[in-house]
């Protein structure tokens, strides 16, 4: 008599599969979503750019962070944004005397959007440096740098400013 051949596979073995598959997803999701959350924080902060530099050249001009705002014309700081989607990962945005507030499309590890405050300093030689405070803060925070709340970054620059 002949050996019947195995043809397939057995059932224990699909099911091994499945469970090392279960398990990789179980991991990889929660990376991948961190990870999406972070790229978008990204995207945000680099948005700002051009909040910073206007709020940096309003400065020079000026000599004072008082009047460097979205609301003055004359400043040439970019408009407020109100609304999300008008400019990629940001929701809202505005400078207020050199202060910049924004919320960005990335959401907090806790859930709820992520707002960031940077808040200008005078360095040596009328440069201007940047604390910034996110309300995402910890050592897991998806904003890189934050490592202070927005009061925190608000009253360190007040306390530098002159």
């Amino acid at each position: 008599m002949k050996a019947q051949v195995q043809k397939g596979f057995t059932l224990i073995e699909l099911m091994i599969v499945v469970a090392i598959i279960g398990i990789l997803a179980a991991v990889a999701i929660p990376l991948y979503s961190d990870y999406t959350q972070r790229a978008k924080a990204s995207t945000g902060l680099a948005a700002l750019n051009s909040y910073k530099t206007a709020v940096a050249l309003c400065y020079q001009k000026t000599g004072a962070l008082a009047g460097c705002s979205s609301a003055n014309a004359t400043a040439q700081i970019p408009a407020a944004i109100t609304a999300a989607g008008v400019v990629n990962g940001l929701k809202a945005a505005s400078a207020t005397n050199g202060v910049i507030t924004a919320t960005l499309e990335a959401q907090a590890q806790g859930g709820g959007d992520i707002g960031v405050t940077l808040a200008p300093t005078i360095g040596n030689s009328s440069n201007l440096n940047w604390e910034i405070g996110c309300s995402d803060t910890g050592a897991d925070t998806r904003v890189d740098g934050c490592t202070q709340s927005e009061s925190a970054a608000l009253a360190l620059a007040g306390t530098n400013a002159s």
